[in-house]
């Protein structure tokens, strides 16, 4: 396991490279109780099958990452889709991934895409 920085916050992170170049990388953006743990297995299970590589990372307040203090604003979504994922994405070296999203993770996807279009291969949710 390893960290990676976004917005100033130690996030904890697995980054797996693609088996070959060529192969895109999966990004896995977990649900609003969940961090790098509760995916278990699947990432790994995921990256054996597609040859793709993997970033499983907890959000800020989650799992190993920084803790966060005080009321959550309404905008936690949008500000992890506008401003987070880009930073993370670029701390750990990824671009045009597909966005692997469960329930606010699957949110998280959905706004980064549509905010950055050209910037994903794919959504999943």
């Amino acid at each position: 396991m390893t960290t990676i920085t976004a917005r100033g916050h130690r996030l904890e992170a697995v980054i797996t490279p693609p088996a070959s170049a060529g192969r895109p990388t999966i990004v896995f953006l977990h649900e609003g109780l969940g961090s790098v743990s509760l995916w278990r297995d699947f990432p790994a299970r995921v990256r054996i099958a597609s040859g793709c590589g993997t970033l499983v990372y907890s959000r800020w307040g989650y799992g190993r990452s920084d803790a966060r203090a005080g009321v959550w604003p309404s905008s936690f979504m949008h500000d992890e889709a506008i401003d987070t994922l880009p930073e993370a994405l670029a701390a750990a070296g990824i671009e045009r991934p597909i966005l692997f999203g469960h329930s606010d993770g699957g949110s998280i996807a959905l706004i980064f895409a549509a905010r950055y279009p050209g910037a994903v291969r794919a959504v999943i949710t």
